[in-house]
């Protein structure tokens, strides 16, 4: 991906790297536009769950060709070389550290953060814990911690969407069997055909690599009460992008998410889009990073 990336005429570099923290070895690729607009700075994208650094292609592409600069790394889990074995070493704190370490490690200053499902989950703890270190949060799909917290006990059909994590805490061990069955077939299902089926295939190779996919679902394991950050209100400039038919999260919940934001906020809901928002509608992702990143400028 970074070399294809590479080959785009705006861009000035990129490449893949591996970045070195306490929590591990991660994956991941930057690239630097051709013509960087000093207005923009730098923007990190942060994907969910069960998806890699490479769901941002096409939105990277997108913020390069704008004068943006990008990273993207591989969360724990998914990292080769941040597989750690024990459930309480994926709850958010660990999940927090690792962005703020990586970021440092990788030369970011005050940055835009935009991040997807679990990616988003992060954002959101992020911009409430380090709002120092950013300059905008663009989060997609995930609506905050404690409006969805609140409507998962309020609401049916949100406590109703959430069984398939409630299936994985459960049954960890059988829900990876399934989900990577006759060649990933239930975890193909999974994106619904919004995700493009090479990109689709790739995700699934990837997590089937021995103890993949057993890593990754213990981001679900540890979402049971155990170490959590505090969720003050958000203060940061703040854009949430949510599809209609997002399967996990319905419009009550995505509404109520502004009761938790105190700084600037827009609410952009995409009408028919699904959950898989980057492999989807990146341009959409793009046009709202930067309109945030430009109305809240590093300049």
């Amino acid at each position: 991906m970074a070399a294809r990336l590479a080959e785009l005429p705006f861009v000035a570099n990129a490449q893949a790297l591996t970045v070195s923290t306490s929590g591990g070895e991660f994956a991941g690729f930057q690239a630097i536009p051709a013509h960087p607009d000093p207005q923009l700075g730098d923007a990190l994208l942060l994907h969910g769950w069960p998806e890699f650094a490479a769901c941002w292609e096409k939105t990277a592409a997108l913020l390069l060709e704008q004068g943006m600069s990008v990273f993207a790394y591989d969360q724990r889990g998914y990292s080769p070389g941040a597989r750690p074995v024990s459930v309480d070493e994926y709850t958010m704190p660990h999940l927090v550290a690792d962005l703020d370490e990586i970021s440092r490690s990788v030369g970011l200053g005050r940055f835009h953060l935009v991040g997807h499902d679990w990616g988003g989950m992060v954002a959101w703890h992020y911009a409430a814990n380090h709002p120092e270190r950013l300059l905008t949060n663009t989060v997609v799909s995930t609506p905050h911690p404690i409006a969805h917290a609140k409507q998962v006990q309020a609401d049916p059909d949100q406590y109703e969407r959430m069984e398939y994590m409630r299936s994985i805490q459960d049954h960890p061990d059988g829900v990876a069997r399934t989900l990577l069955r006759n060649d990933g077939e239930r975890l193909i299902d999974l994106y619904t055909g919004d995700v493009p089926d090479d990109m689709a295939a790739s995700y699934t190779a990837r997590l089937s690599e021995p103890g993949a996919m057993d890593s990754v679902l213990k981001y679900y394991q540890a979402a049971d009460g155990r170490a959590r950050l505090s969720s003050t209100p958000v203060t940061v400039p703040t854009t949430f992008v949510w599809g209609s038919e997002d399967i996990a999260f319905p419009r009550a919940t995505a509404e109520l998410t502004a009761e938790y934001v105190e700084g600037p906020y827009r609410f952009v809901p995409l009408e028919g889009a699904s959950h898989w928002l980057p492999e989807s509608h990146p341009g959409e992702i793009a046009r709202e990073a930067i309109a945030l990143a430009r109305e809240h400028s590093a300049s």
